[in-house]
């Protein structure tokens, strides 16, 4: 008896005899190397290897991560999106800086959608779907609380990140997170946080115990003050 995988591949050999075409491999995806790089120029700029301001080499970058100039180009598009890169034509791309009065403005938007994204969630998420969420920034404020003894600013920088993220995806509303993605990740990975990481004050990690206590609260008032307080010390921290 022929296999069933046997059978199958005859059919499909036969068909192909009679003048069918072979079906296509599966195209293989550039986006990996694009955000391969993407990562790579992010961590610079938490790092201060690439500081506000300064101009991204495009051509240098390429050499020093054996790309072509394409998937930097790639990134630099992506980085754009997220505010960290300032394209002006003719000129050449930066790394952005914004300064305060932009940065306020960031901000104050930010604190919106932020507030709005613990509102949907408490609206929308099931009470085990709620604890879950808790539990998640739990375990993020732990592994956080971990990179001051690591001394790892990258890997606090993603944290920092990956616990704003959560809450806003716990809305559920895609025109939510388009929107604070690219508000939030700008004035998480430059300035202030940056400078964070790492230090033998827990401050970063104090911020947001605060601001889980809130959200476990589910007190909508409660919430949105810590919130605004939270995002505001972040203007605080930035120097006039």
């Amino acid at each position: 008896m022929v296999p069933v995988q046997g059978r199958q591949l005859a059919s499909a050999q036969a068909s192909w005899g009679n003048g069918a075409s072979p079906p296509a491999l599966k195209p293989l995806k550039r986006d990996t190397l694009r955000d391969d790089v993407v990562r790579a120029i992010r961590d610079a700029i938490i790092q201060g290897r690439l500081r506000p301001g300064e101009k991204v080499p495009e051509e240098e970058l390429a050499q020093q991560l054996r790309v072509s100039r394409t998937p930097v180009r790639e990134a630099i598009r992506v980085l754009e999106g997220q505010g960290l890169v300032l394209v002006r034509p003719k000129r050449g791309t930066y790394i952005a800086m914004p300064d305060r009065e932009d940065a306020a403005d960031g901000l104050a938007v930010r604190i919106a959608l932020e507030e709005l994204a613990v509102a949907q969630a408490i609206e929308r998420l099931t009470e085990s779907e709620w604890d879950d969420l808790c539990d998640q920034l739990e375990s993020i404020l732990a592994q956080m609380a971990g990179t001051l003894t690591e001394a790892n600013a990258i890997r606090g920088v993603e944290l920092d990140i990956e616990f704003h993220a959560t809450v806003i995806r716990a809305a559920r509303n895609r025109h939510l997170w388009r929107s604070w993605h690219a508000v939030g990740i700008p004035f998480l990975v430059w300035s202030p946080e940056r400078g964070m990481y790492p230090t033998s004050e827990p401050d970063i990690v104090k911020r947001h115990r605060y601001l889980l206590d809130a959200i476990r609260s589910k007190e909508l008032a409660r919430c949105a003050d810590a919130i605004r307080s939270h995002i505001e010390r972040k203007l605080a921290d930035i120097p006039g």
